[in-house]
């Protein structure tokens, strides 16, 4: 159930990076969460070009983070970290480790904002 690749949808996937690259390097958060969202609405009409979706949740939840969103930044860090999990068990990895950091990482930053709740 493959999709044929289709330029346009790429080049939109291009243009929302460089335009959420420049939102995080302007420190618009709001901008951040907004385009990421938009990243991942792509994901779901393009399959083909296999957008790696919880790094996205994990730049929302930074990005709420920042904002002094801390529900929302740890409903985003979990989504990001159930997306890593989910990517490990049924994907073929180049190391055994494979955004296991990533996991590690995000599941502490989850930790540290719960207690601030």
């Amino acid at each position: 159930m493959s999709e044929s690749w289709d330029q346009n949808k790429f080049n939109r996937w291009q243009e929302l990076r460089k335009v959420l690259k420049e939102c995080k390097r302007e420190k618009e958060y709001s901008q951040v969460i907004e385009v990421a969202g938009k990243i991942m609405d792509l994901d779901k009409e393009a399959p083909f070009i296999r957008i790696m979706t919880p790094l996205f949740y994990k730049e929302i939840g930074v990005a709420c983070e920042k904002l002094g969103d801390l529900n929302g930044a740890i409903s985003n860090y979990q989504l990001a970290v159930d997306g890593f999990n989910n990517y490990r068990e049924s994907s073929e990895l180049n190391k055994p480790d494979d955004w296991l950091k990533d996991v590690q990482s995000l599941t502490k930053k989850i930790e540290r904002l719960q207690s601030k709740l």
